[in-house]
């Protein structure tokens, strides 16, 4: 039963200086080993938030867990001391650079470092937040071919869990190397956002009590207060774009329910005021994410609807 800190790779800076990636190991008794994984895109404070909030309880209850978890805080501290999406000096996006490269430039080693040593991982937990154009209610993404994870995230504390076809760049994610990787992300992009951290740490904490490493007790929150979230598929998903360039300007927040051609917001001439266009919805559900940075241009997306199906 122990508590560790380790070096997963020193960064060498121009200075002499290095800047540590660590991994915080809390181990207890048998059991099946957890990672989870936050700050791989430096603009995602919330997660390194929840990876915070979630080692000071792992840390407190470490002697009663029945496995060990293994909790990356920050795995591209350069990008987070500067709250930005890339690594700098590189200026590579490094949640496109999996699995890495043992040979290659710093994004690369540190991704194949990653890669390697959650080889032998039973579940893995990535940990983000909301796209810096955005507010996105709290959301579990899951891929289409591990029913599993998609059943694991029932119980993410989340509004949503969205089970995903992999795209064109999933080969490159970090999350497309581990069959089972649940991504839980939200709030409002490169920000805290009240509320939110603490339910995407609370609903970290209940996975692992589903997954039977960290026991009842040791939970902060009763179990019966856990949100119980919708299923959607990709064809549940609707991306909503703006047909003209100015501002955008909101009318409705996350997770608000809308119905069909309610309007979502507007397009108004930054220069005169004029109501350009007005944006509506093409499908009735919950909206998903909400565009918060204002200035868009034709196609630019304003907003994701989540179609709800009955039954």
């Amino acid at each position: 039963m122990s508590v560790r800190l380790d070096v997963l790779h020193s960064i060498g800076m121009p200075s002499g200086d290095t800047v540590d990636i660590v991994r915080r190991s809390f181990e207890g008794g048998p059991g099946p080993r957890v990672a989870i994984v936050a700050g791989i895109r430096g603009d995602a404070p919330e997660g390194v938030r929840v990876a915070h909030a979630v080692g000071n309880i792992l840390a407190e209850h470490h002697a009663v867990l029945n496995g060990r978890v293994d909790l990356f805080p920050c795995v591209n501290p350069l990008a987070a001391h500067r709250g930005v999406r890339n690594w700098p000096f590189f200026d590579q996006d490094l949640n496109r650079r999996f699995p890495g490269k043992a040979d290659g430039h710093a994004p690369d080693v540190v991704a194949w470092k990653l890669t390697q040593d959650l080889a032998d991982a039973d579940h893995v937990i990535e940990l983000r937040g909301a796209h810096p154009a955005f507010a996105e209610t709290a959301q579990a993404h899951v891929r289409s071919t591990s029913p599993e994870a998609a059943e694991a995230a029932l119980h993410a504390n989340v509004n949503l869990v969205w089970v995903r076809d992999s795209g064109l760049a999933a080969p490159s994610t970090f999350a497309a190397q581990f069959a089972d990787t649940i991504t839980l992300e939200g709030g409002t992009g490169n920000r805290l956002t009240p509320g939110v951290g603490q339910a995407l740490a609370e609903g970290v904490l209940n996975l692992l009590n589903v997954l039977q490493v960290l026991p009842d007790d040791a939970l902060p929150f009763h179990w019966a207060a856990v949100t119980r979230p919708v299923t959607v598929t990709d064809d549940q998903v609707h991306r909503v774009r703006a047909g003209r360039a100015g501002l955008f300007l909101p009318k409705k927040t996350c997770w608000d329910e809308i119905d069909v051609d309610e309007v979502l917001g507007e397009v108004i001439s930054p220069t005169t005021g004029d109501r350009l266009e007005e944006v509506r919805s093409a499908h009735a559900g919950r909206i998903a994410a909400m565009r918060e940075q204002p200035v868009v241009f034709p196609g630019t997306m304003v907003a994701r609807i989540v179609e709800l199906v009955d039954g």
